[in-house]
């Protein structure tokens, strides 16, 4: 019998687990993640940022650390593996792509004191869910070490009915500032995108992934 292909069994975790209901008190977390993004420069970041009267909203300092086999098998299987801890929790995410601007987010909850060893150690000791879906295809989490780090400070509201998030980014090299559109409805969400970036005539720019921008030694050309 011919064992199936990483996709198919990338294809079969998706289904299973998106046919699970979710207890309460389940410290695993699975959603379809949509969003729509655009790099900004540091004018437009603060006039979105005054408009909307982000100074009202409380800042979210993000440290995030990435993960991937040395021989970045994740990155060619287009899946990303990241610990975000602030002063509040610590999260490990996994993201599989879907299809444009969506993306299946696996999130398994971690303790304060989990955040403190991994940035100590570089290790990740619990993975849950995650654990499983990689030893699906072959990996286990002693496989993974740290491939980049950037701290994010983050402001997020409801603006007509869709989250809005306006992020700098703290990269080894440089800053950036990123705009994100987060929505549960594709639709809705990308005209909101649209004429938000209309109505403050921003240019829509082609955006690198986090993960590609932290490795890089200078910002992306605003063109």
């Amino acid at each position: 019998m011919v064992p199936p292909t990483p996709f198919i069994v990338k294809i079969r975790y998706i289904l299973i687990y998106l046919r699970r209901i979710k207890k309460r008190g389940d410290p695993m977390a699975k959603n379809l993640e949509i969003e729509y993004k655009n790099i900004l420069s540091q004018a437009e970041y603060q006039e979105l940022f005054n408009h909307y009267n982000f100074a009202e909203t409380a800042p979210l300092t993000q440290e995030n650390i990435y993960f991937d086999t040395a021989d970045g098998e994740l990155r060619k299987r287009h899946i990303g593996l990241r610990v975000r801890i602030t002063d509040a929790y610590v999260h490990l995410t996994m993201k599989q792509p879907v299809k444009d601007h969506q993306k299946l987010e696996t999130t398994e909850k971690l303790s304060l004191i989990d955040g403190e060893s991994i940035k100590e150690s570089g290790k990740l000791s619990y993975g849950g869910e995650v654990a499983d879906f990689l030893a699906t295809i072959d990996m286990a989490l002693d496989d993974l070490v740290i491939i980049g780090r950037f701290k994010t400070i983050r402001h997020q509201q409801v603006v007509e009915g869709q989250d809005m998030v306006l992020d700098h980014c703290f990269f080894q090299d440089y800053e950036d500032y990123e705009l994100e559109v987060e929505t549960s409805n594709p639709e809705t969400g990308l005209l909101f995108y649209q004429n938000l970036l209309q109505k403050f005539q921003i240019p829509q720019r082609p955006i690198k992934q986090k993960i590609v921008r932290m490795n890089q030694s200078k910002a992306d050309s605003l063109g």
